[in-house]
């Protein structure tokens, strides 16, 4: 029987055989979507050498992403795979994203020896970067619309006017930048916002869009889209329909209608659940079934669909599909996203727990901030849709729930996650995300206008503010603070 790394999941298993035995942790940070997250699986992690010193002198630990955003967010290495070499409190030794065979040999042993050898130099490390780390000080400053013209600024000098998007390479897709230039452009009419927006639209429909079976990639390799990492992923499409949504909406060409119409045409084929309601996770990344012609493709299993149903990537699509409904006069995407917030109320909420972060078969994993703001969020735009009033009676209920477990009333600002027993590493601290809070703030402001509720304005504009002097360092990614900033200042941004 071929020899196999030892996996345990994330848990008190894991640390304590880690404390027991003084061993450090391996954490493979993995992602069923991911191309090089296989490609290391069937080269590191399935060479016996390697296989042999990972059982011998670590305690492995493997982690899916998806499933658990809270600690991709704290042990990220800059890409995925994250390969994470822990001390046994869940400190971070070292670390790196893909590594090959034999580099990750001279890896071990070396991560190895130096834990064994020089065990207290290491935790002095450790011991001086958390140091670092809590002695950082907010800042802030007075809110105004300047902080939207000083991210627009960073806006523009990360656009590429050459193929369209945003800094060099890899180029990912920008949504919420996208749907900045398009606030702002219904704002003052200026037509460069727009342009920079549909340069943007037209440069990934010519290269990360699925021209046979539709659907967006989740990135480019390359600078001019025409590279793409064949990974499909929820968010992804999610944020893009709203894009070409908004497109259409205000030039009314057809064109983004029709990619619109495709993405849904994509997501109801490939990623949903159309009996039951739910939209599925992602579609993996395939290289060999992408080359395929039309022709060829028709005798090829399609790459494998994660049928996971993620409660804040479900939100994010009922709201894209709600707008869709909205904008092209779509019924059955109404009726499928309502569905959809359905069947996540009855199998992933609890009034006293809040919503579980995914299904697959059972609810699993409650208590992170994303969740809970997202289908917030989702079910804002059900009630606008429906007008039935047991989702503003769940509306208020999570509403409450996020602002007793996660809001800081002291000083602004929505915690990612509530700290539980037995959480180890890293999790044992609450942190602020600054793209989470923008999101949070603008939801909050949605309440206000529905509501009229001046504590929820209240909450989103301290929120704004905890990020009002350090929104600048985040360059062009600092585009949903600007939303947000926009909709304290402006109003409502449009519903549709």
């Amino acid at each position: 029987m071929k020899a196999r790394v030892d996996w345990l999941e994330w848990g008190k298993e894991a640390f304590e055989r880690a404390r027991k035995e003084d061993k450090p942790i391996l954490l493979d940070l993995t992602a069923v979507w991911c191309h090089w997250c296989h490609v290391m699986d069937a080269t590191s992690y399935s060479d016996n050498e390697i296989i042999d010193l990972i059982n011998k002198d670590f305690v492995p630990v493997k982690v899916h992403i998806d499933k658990r955003p809270d600690l991709r967010e704290r042990y990220n290495m800059g890409g995925f795979p994250s390969t994470v070499f822990l001390n046994i409190d869940g400190d971070i030794i070292t670390g790196d994203t893909y590594v090959p065979p034999e580099r990750f040999k001279l890896m071990l042993e070396a991560v190895s020896n130096k834990y064994k050898k020089r065990k207290k130099e290491v935790e002095k490390g450790i011991d001086e970067l958390n140091r670092v780390q809590s002695a950082k000080e907010i800042k802030k400053q007075n809110l105004s619309e300047d902080i939207i013209k000083e991210i627009l600024i960073f806006v523009e000098d990360s656009f590429d006017s050459f193929y369209g998007g945003f800094g060099l390479q890899p180029k990912f897709p920008s949504p919420d930048v996208l749907n900045l230039l398009f606030m702002q452009y219904e704002k003052t009419k200026n037509k460069k916002y727009l342009d920079m927006a549909t340069k943007t639209l037209d440069g990934m429909h010519n290269g990360i869009y699925d021209k046979i079976d539709y659907g967006f990639f989740r990135y480019s390799v390359t600078q001019d889209w025409k590279m793409p990492h064949y990974e499909k992923m929820l968010e992804t499409n999610a944020g893009l329909l709203r894009n070409y949504l908004d497109a259409y909406n205000i030039t009314k060409n057809e064109k983004y209608k029709e990619i619109a119409e495709e993405t849904i045409e994509y997501v109801n084929r490939f990623l949903s659940d159309q009996e039951a309601g739910g939209f599925y996770g992602s579609q993996d990344a395939d290289d060999e079934f992408y080359s395929l012609s039309p022709e060829e493709r028709k005798n090829k299993e399609y790459p494998d669909v994660d049928k996971t149903i993620y409660t804040d990537w479900n939100s994010m699509m009922v709201s894209s599909y709600i707008k869709a409904g909205t904008i092209l006069s779509d019924e059955k995407a109404v009726n499928f996203a309502i569905k959809t917030a359905d069947f996540i109320l009855e199998n992933c909420y609890e009034s006293k727990n809040g919503l579980f972060h995914y299904f697959d078969g059972k609810p699993n994993i409650n208590g992170l901030l994303s969740d809970n703001v997202h289908f917030l969020n989702c079910l804002i735009d059900a009630y606008a849709s429906t007008k039935d009033v047991k989702y503003m009676e769940r509306i208020k209920e999570i509403t409450r729930f996020i602002l007793k477990n996660f809001y800081d009333d002291k000083i602004g600002g929505f915690f990612d996650k509530i700290l539980k027993d037995g959480d180890f590493g890293a999790l044992k601290h609450k942190d602020k995300h600054f793209l989470e809070n923008s999101f949070c703030a603008m939801v909050f402001l949605r309440l206000y206008f529905l509501t009229e509720e001046i504590e929820y304005k209240e909450a989103a504009e301290k929120t704004l503010l905890y990020f009002s002097e350090s929104c600048v360092n985040f360059g062009h990614f600092a585009a949903m603070y600007a939303l947000g900033v926009g909709m304290l200042f402006g109003g409502e941004i449009s519903k549709t």
